[in-house]
Parts: C-alpha cells; structure tokens; sequence
C-alpha cells in the first residue's frame, strides 16, 4: 500500500501514483484499492459516448469503456476493476479526474477547474475556456517568479467563519506540447510523463515545491477568446461573477441532487462576495507574453 497527500485528503491506495506526493500518515481519509464494483447502485443514471455514470449523494458508479469500472462511496473508498490488459496510467487518469471529483462532492467539498499561484498568504486563481491559455499564463508566472500552488484542480470548502478556503489536487503542471514550445524554458522541457498515451500533454511534476496548507482566494482571473484586437480586463460582480464562477465547477455531472447544489450554490455565492473576479478577454490569436503581462499588471496593483 501507498500513503499519499493529495485534494486536501490522506489517501491510502493499493495503486501507485507518481503524480501524488507521499506522505506519512496512521489513519487515511479515503483507501482506494482493487476489487469488485457492482453492477448498479441506486442513483440518477447517466451515459455519455464511451462513459457510464450512476449517481447519488453517497455513491458514484463509473464505467470507462475499456478502460476501468470504478466505485467511489461514502467519501471515504473508491474499489477499482480494471479492464484486461489496460495501461495503468490511463486508469488513473480517470481516478485523478472524475472519480476523486465523486468522493470530493460526497465529503461535501468542491472541486474547481482552475490553476493557482500563491501570493501574500493567499491565491490567485486563474480559470479559462479550454485552449484559452489557462496553463500557458500559469507557467510563464512562474517563470515570472511567482509561486505555484496547483494546476487543473482544486478543492473548495467553507471553514467554520464561513471562509472559502482552497486546497491544492497534486503536484503536476499539464501542458500540451506547442505550449512547451512556446515557453522555451528548461524548466518545461521534460516530456518524459505524458499524461494519456493519446495526447500530445505532458505533465511537469512539482513535488518539492507542492503545498499542502489552505489558503483563502483574493483575484480569480477567468480567460476568454473573443473576436476584438487586445487583451482587456474588467471586474465581474453580482450574478455574472456567480455565473462565471459556476461554468468553472470541475466535473459539474456530478452535481446531480438539490443538496449538491444548493451547497455548491453556497459556496460560489460567497466566494463571488470575497474574491474580486475579473474577466480576461484575449483575441483569437494572442502573444502569450501579451497575456502574461497584462495579468501580472493586474495581479500586482
């Protein structure tokens, strides 16, 4: 067995995963482990292309054709039943992405597809429509000086004062291969993880560097492609900083009860109320180092 620190949690799994950092722990948050999944639960069924789900408050049931079944419940097990002869390192792809995204939303947590960077004792956050630069902008911050605090995912919670405080997924940086080219920095070079076998995306592993604590959020920075020449940048408030914050949820499927959410709904609603949220237009073609910098601008007023 392998103990690891990741989502906040402390995860005791029969399956290695070098993209976790390990840790030292007696008593785990969530096992996961192999064995047999059922073949229904009780629960909302859904199906997509090549994707099975069945979904309650508690459980979750999820089949990836000819890759794993997969079930997450209580909060607290996930039971892994891989298809013959599948690559391990797709059947964790799946585990990382929407299965952990099930045992998260049943601990009554919320995962949130954005990056961040730490300042000052708090985040910044940087959300975007797919292809938008989201990971782009991440990386040339770091190359910038700025720290990194996570990538893709990260948990969001309500502490007893009614804070939203945020928790980092793992230490991995995902970056398609033409962003590492544009980079063109030693530090991105490495294309020795790739994170499916059918993706030019690699992941850069930050291990050393991986905070575990939980921050509040001060700026969420949330990218989009537009039709316009420049970079511009504008304070969302009220129901559209809601509505922004809410198309960004991480796995939303998943979603499926009123109890989920109202909490989710929660939870947005204050961060929209205690975080400035700003709305990143960039034109369809766009300098990465344009972007950077006007996000370092704002980032630094």
């Amino acid at each position: 067995m392998f103990n690891y620190w990741g989502f906040g949690l402390r995860i005791l799994s029969e399956i290695e995963f070098p993209e976790l950092l390990s840790c030292e722990f007696s008593v785990p948050d969530v096992v996961i482990k192999y064995g047999i999944t059922p073949e229904t639960i009780s629960g909302i069924q859904l199906t997509k292309k090549g994707f099975f789900y069945k979904i309650d408050e508690q459980a979750l049931l999820f089949k990836v054709t000819n890759v794993a079944n997969y079930y997450a419940f209580g909060g607290h097990t996930v039971v892994v039943e891989p298809c013959a002869e599948q690559e391990m390192r797709t059947i964790r792809l799946y585990i990382l992405a929407t299965v952990m995204a099930g045992i998260l939303t049943q601990r009554k947590l919320l995962p949130f597809h954005a990056s961040a960077i730490i300042r000052n004792e708090a985040l910044i956050l940087i959300a975007g429509e797919s292809q938008a630069g989201k990971s782009t902008t991440l990386a040339g911050l770091i190359k910038r000086g700025f720290n990194i605090f996570g990538d893709d995912v990260l948990v969001l919670k309500k502490d007893e004062d009614q804070m939203v405080l945020v928790s980092a997924s793992y230490p991995m940086i995902k970056l398609w291969d033409d962003t590492i080219e544009k980079l063109n920095d030693d530090a991105f070079r490495d294309r020795s993880f790739r994170i499916k076998y059918d993706l030019e995306k690699f992941g850069i592993f930050f291990h050393k560097q991986f905070n575990k604590d939980q921050y509040p959020i001060k700026k969420i920075y949330i990218i989009k492609k537009k039709d316009i020449p420049d970079v511009s940048i504008k304070t969302l408030s009220g129901i559209n900083a809601f509505e922004a914050l809410r198309s960004h949820i991480y796995r939303p499927i998943l979603l499926q009860s009123n109890t989920m959410l109202s909490r989710s709904f929660t939870i947005l609603t204050e961060l929209s109320k205690s975080a400035v949220i700003l709305e990143v237009s960039r034109p369809l073609v766009c300098n990465p180092a344009d972007l950077i910098n006007h996000i370092e601008a704002s980032i630094l007023q």
